[in-house]
């Protein structure tokens, strides 16, 4: 079942401001996100870490919401999804979003520290993002938790 309360903030250009997979459903995904550095090289990684609700969340924080602003292309895959995605309500912020042929709601990943997401492909189902940071984000369109980030 839809929430209502995660609709009503997307369509007044919101989401959830932490590292997390928000569905229409209220399922959230909170995103374990974090940077290795090693001699000559910084490897980045997003996992999940645990599942919970806007109203889990909202009650040991009422300001959880941040706006966003589309950046990149819109991009619709298998006429059946829109994808898309820009930056949260701060420079390092960015977004994934992820809606049907009608624009309805269905996920969006928000990243606090990837920066805006400024062009979108898709290949081998997998979506592509590329964000200001120089850093590729290949998601997986079915399962979107599964992210590698190149």
């Amino acid at each position: 079942m839809k929430n209502i309360k995660i609709l009503e903030h997307w369509l007044n250009e919101e989401l959830v401001g932490i590292n997390s997979l928000q569905k229409n459903n209220d399922e959230i995904i909170i995103l374990n996100c974090y940077n290795v550095s090693g001699a000559n090289n910084v490897s980045h990684y997003s996992t999940p870490l645990c599942e919970t609700t806007i109203e889990s969340l909202e009650k040991f924080n009422s300001d959880i919401w941040t706006t966003f602003e589309v950046f990149s292309n819109r991009l619709e895959i298998n006429n059946e999804y829109i994808i898309f995605g820009g930056e949260g309500g701060m420079g390092n912020e960015g977004f994934l979003a992820c809606t049907d042929k009608s624009n309805d709601f269905l996920w969006a990943l928000f990243f606090t520290d990837s920066n805006p997401f400024y062009k979108i492909e898709f290949n081998n189902n997998e979506i592509h993002a590329y964000s200001s940071s120089n850093l590729k984000y290949r998601i997986n369109l079915i399962n979107p938790e599964i992210i590698v980030i190149e």
